[in-house]
């Protein structure tokens, strides 16, 4: 006989449909029934018209920054070190589009908080603000639950003082690298493309990590390390019933809990990086994300 699959209901996890939470009869609540954030903001010709605008904001910025990296590119070819710093300008530059289109096409409020270990490094400001004192170089990991997780991650950096915006570099899936324009642009950046194969990644990896701890010398003969954030997904996925289902399979084949509202992480990749690194780093900032009406 033919085998079903597992319904929504056997996946050992809360339900996962963005924004929407389950009854207790295990039955999704009728469609009129309100988000945690609230009502819908906008009706449906005006949504219509404020995607429109997104979608022609971000991509036309997406394309001047990437012609902006062109121009820059043969910096490559005469001097190492102004090729860097023109691509970190350029980050910066995509960090401020994103950080404007959320602000302009999703506003959004983020509450922060921090155990003892971040103490006097997250400073409220006036008007509900934030200021950051994290240090200059550092590895920070984050759980992976939507697309957006990036976006607000990188958007700690652009709060960072001193700003740390135009040196993130983000580890990710080998495939995003063939985005028209974008992947051209995320391979100027500097970002680590991975095929989640050990044995393919390990020496691209290792090959990229080590620029990322080269040491400098400056004009008085002292040596010193770039900025960099280097930011990774243990979890090599966002959250989905899929990898909800890996994540149980793997706690039970190994007599682990599973938890509940994140992912067990891949520590084979998240090992080697900071192993790599360790000479070279002395802070990792482990970062939980979650977002209202997402289980």
């Amino acid at each position: 006989s033919a085998e079903t699959s597992p319904s929504e209901n056997s996946i050992p996890a809360p339900g996962l449909a963005t924004g929407v939470q389950k009854t207790t009869q295990g039955q999704f609540p009728p469609p009129g029934a309100l988000h945690p954030s609230g009502r819908t903001g906008h009706g449906r010709a005006v949504q219509i018209l404020r995607i429109a605008a997104l979608s022609i904001y971000i991509n036309s910025c997406c394309f001047i920054i990437f012609i902006t990296q062109m121009i820059g590119s043969p910096l490559y070819f005469i001097h190492r070190d102004w090729f860097y710093a023109y691509m970190a300008m350029t980050k910066r530059s995509f960090s401020l589009t994103i950080t404007s289109m959320t602000h302009i096409f999703g506003p959004t409020t983020i509450r922060i908080s921090g155990d003892e270990s971040v103490k006097g490094q997250i400073l409220p400001t006036t008007g509900g603000g934030v200021e950051f004192k994290l240090p200059e170089r550092m590895v920070m990991i984050a759980n992976h639950q939507i697309y957006t997780d990036w976006i607000y991650l990188w958007w700690v950096g652009y709060a960072n003082s001193p700003g740390m915006h135009g040196h993130i570099y983000i580890i990710l899936k080998e495939s995003l690298k063939y985005i028209p324009f974008i992947g051209t642009g995320m391979m100027f950046y500097g970002f680590i493309f991975l095929s989640r194969k050990m044995a393919t990644d390990q020496p691209r990896l290792a090959h990229r990590l080590n620029k990322l701890k080269q040491k400098k010398v400056d004009p008085r003969g002292n040596t010193y390390l770039d900025p960099m954030w280097l930011l990774l997904f243990p979890e090599g996925t966002n959250l989905s019933n899929n990898g909800r289902r890996k994540s149980a399979d793997w706690a039970a084949k190994n007599s682990l809990q599973d938890p509940e509202h994140v992912m067990l992480p891949r520590s084979t990749g998240t090992y080697f990086c900071l192993n790599e690194l360790k000479d070279s780093v002395e802070y990792v900032y482990d970062c939980t994300v979650a977002y209202e009406g997402v289980p």
